[in-house]
């Protein structure tokens, strides 16, 4: 485990020694400077990670020393211990990121600890929390350049149904823009069927669920797209919900073929007037409960020529040449 660095910077050489003592005790690598001047060396030559200084000094002033460290590295913890401090030095010294000011003569060394422990705690904070933003900012950027590249469109929304993000997939299927779009809300976007639909699966991701389901949006002539989206709940940094990503998919076409199976379905089911049984032996048509009629009377209207096909030919006839036959055409 890394050791933390203090700076202690006092022209007071019996508090400097003691104050110095009872941190090493306390497990830090204490480094000591008897004026600004050498305390602003140290901190640019050593790797410091929080300064405790007076302000009234020969040489130096600390409030001096406060604010070339503070031009320097705005996130170093510093602590003023002074008994010399006026308000107003006290608030310049807070405005230069000071986490505490102490007087003299110190009388609880426990409050220094503490003290100490505090501003370390702040800062390592802080710099979590600038690490964790960095690594979101290029997770981001790799997740926008994905999304803008997919053939599906992709769009995002905030607790109130807001569009914060839309890839140009999506806007491509409605006919906006992306400056457009980005200032809608889905409300406006979706018919009011759907839109009720929208409001209960949003109730079912705020439980944490990720949901499928067809809805119809409006583009911006008007026409229908039918679509269906994929959403995953979103939360905050208090695991608050805080919206929604989608996966948008375009099945207007596979709606309108859907809707010509059901048609075909429904005439499949109702019956033909022109059915006609037929013997499958005689091949007489059936008239009636028991009559039956000669296929050649039924057909009376149509003009009959007995003949014999090709194949029938072959088969009863097998001695005979079929183009011996074309030849007497």
């Amino acid at each position: 485990m890394r050791q933390e660095t203090i700076l202690l910077i006092d022209d007071e050489i019996s508090i400097l020694e003691s104050l110095a003592s009872f941190l090493r005790d306390e497990g830090y690598r204490v480094i000591t400077a008897e004026d600004g001047h050498v305390g602003l060396d140290i901190f640019f030559r050593e790797q410091v990670d929080i300064v405790i200084t007076d302000l009234r000094m020969p040489v130096m002033d600390g409030l001096d020393v406060m604010t070339e460290i503070h031009r320097h590295n705005p996130d170093i913890p510093m602590i003023v211990v002074s008994g010399a401090g006026k308000k107003q030095d006290v608030i310049k010294a807070l405005q230069m990121g000071a986490k505490d000011f102490i007087n003299k003569p110190i009388r609880d060394l426990d409050m220094i600890r503490h003290v100490i422990q505090k501003a370390l705690e702040n800062k390592f904070l802080i710099q979590e929390n600038r690490r964790y933003r960095k690594r979101l900012e290029k997770s981001e950027a790799r997740y926008r350049t994905i999304t803008e590249q997919i053939a599906e469109g992709v769009f995002t929304v905030d607790a109130l149904e807001n569009i914060t993000f839309a890839n140009p997939a999506f806007c491509k299927m409605l006919g906006y823009t992306t400056a457009e779009i980005c200032r809608m809300n889905l409300v406006e976007l979706a018919t009011r069927e759907s839109f009720a639909d929208i409001v209960r699966e949003t109730l079912v991701r705020k439980k944490g669920v990720t949901s499928r389901y067809e809805i119809q949006l409006v583009s911006k002539s008007g026409t229908h797209v039918h679509v269906e989206l994929a959403c995953s709940p979103m939360y905050d940094d208090t695991n608050q919900y805080g919206g929604a990503i989608a996966v948008v998919r375009d099945i207007t076409k596979l709606i309108e073929m859907r809707q010509k199976y059901q048609k075909f379905l429904k005439q499949e089911k109702e019956p033909t007037k022109d059915i006609v049984s037929i013997c499958a032996s005689c091949k007489n048509v059936r008239k009636g409960e028991d009559a039956w009629q000669q296929v050649e009377e039924f057909f009376s209207h149509v003009v009959f020529s007995h003949g014999i096909c090709p194949e029938c030919c072959e088969k009863l006839y097998p001695e005979i040449d079929i183009n011996d036959l074309d030849d007497l055409d």
